[in-house]
Formats: structure tokens, sequence, C-alpha cells
């Protein structure tokens, strides 16, 4: 095979200059500038939380207002039998009927039902009755003192007023009732309650007390 100088040169070149623009071709990312980066991508900062509503305790209910004003004794149970018959005649009758004299309402509604729930026996024994009267009188609505603190005359009915007088009366008996056991015991008791548990305690404040004198409406 002959091949004269001149197209040896021109094969050459043309070998050349394929080779070089292929290369170029195959290297041709690292010749160019490299293409911009995409703008970082702006992520929305969360929205704040919406503020969570106050919470507010729920106010405590009131306190129901004690009243023994409102109330119904029932019944009282008719005479029994008399002494002579085994029985005690009309002793639950008479002191049932103190009850509701001597005590306010709703005082005197839980001291005759007590009664009356009592057997016939019990219904004859004075200690029972009066247990059934001084419980309820126990469980009374308490009168605050402020209510008796400007009175000064025990005929008002007020209960610091009336004690006052009660306690005068037992000087310094040994077996005299305190002050608080005074308005315990008056703050159930009616106006006429009252009035007839002072003038019991003139006379029985060493011998009886409070316990003989609650709703005793024939004070001797």
């Amino acid at each position: 095979m002959n091949i004269d100088a001149g197209s040896f040169f021109i094969l050459v070149g043309t070998l050349a200059a394929g080779g070089a623009g292929g290369y170029f071709a195959s290297q041709k990312h690292l010749f160019e500038a490299p293409a911009p980066a995409p703008p970082p991508k702006v992520t929305e900062a969360p929205s704040a939380a919406p503020p969570s509503p106050s919470i507010t305790a729920p106010a405590k209910p009131a306190a129901p207002v004690c009243d023994d004003a409102a109330g119904i004794p029932g019944p009282c149970p008719p005479p029994g039998y008399s002494a002579e018959e085994g029985g005690c005649g009309g002793l639950p009758t008479k002191r049932c009927n103190d009850f509701k004299q001597a005590m306010k309402p709703k005082v005197a509604e839980r001291a005759v039902a007590c009664l009356n729930a009592l057997n016939p026996a019990e219904r004859c024994d004075p200690m029972r009755l009066n247990l059934c009267g001084h419980q309820s009188l126990m469980s009374a609505c308490q009168e605050p003192e402020d209510t008796d603190r400007d009175v000064i005359d025990a005929a008002a009915g007020g209960v610091t007023a009336v004690c006052q007088t009660v306690l005068q009366e037992c000087g310094a008996a040994p077996l005299g009732p305190t002050l608080r056991d005074c308005r315990a015991t008056l703050s159930g008791m009616s106006d006429l309650g009252r009035s007839k548990m002072a003038l019991c305690m003139k006379t029985h404040c060493t011998d009886k007390g409070l316990l003989h004198c609650e709703a005793l409406m024939d004070v001797k």
C-alpha cells in the first residue's frame, strides 16, 4: 500500500482533529462553567400554635344556707294507757307538744320524728324522750355570735343574751354550763323555748342542768 506523504499528513491531521474533538466532547463538563445551584428551598416556619384557651377552675357552689325555720313537725302520738294500766298516760304526747313549742320548726320536726319512731316502752322512758330532744337541738343550725353581740335585753331572745342571763343565774356553780354549751343548746330553740330555758336554769342549774331544762315547757 503506497501512501504519499501529502495524503499521510492530511489523514493524520484529520484523525488528530477528530480525536481532539471527541476528547473535548467527552470532557465537556470539565471545561464548562457549572450550572448555578438551584436556590435553596424555602421552608415555611410552622405557624405558631394557637394559644390554648385559658382554663378557669369552676367556681365552687355556695354552701347551702342552714335554716331551721322551714319544717313541719309530724303529729304527736295520742295518749297511751295510764300508769295503772301499765302505760305512761300522756307523757309522750306532752313532750311531743313541748318540742313543737320550744324548738324551731325544722328542729321540732326531727325531734317529733324521733319520738314517733320509739316503741311503746321507750316512749314511757323520760330519758329516752329527752334524748330525742337533745339530739335534735345538737343538729340545729348554730346562730353566729354577730347576730347577738349587740343584744342587751335577754327578753329580745338573742342566744348570747339569754345565755349570759343563764350563766349569771348559775354563778360559779361547778356543774354550771359554759357559754359554748348554752349557745349550742339555745340555737335550735324558739324565743319561747329560750325564755323557758332561762327560767328553768334559774332553779335547776346545779342539780339538773341544761339536759333537764331542754324544751321543758312546764317549768317547776
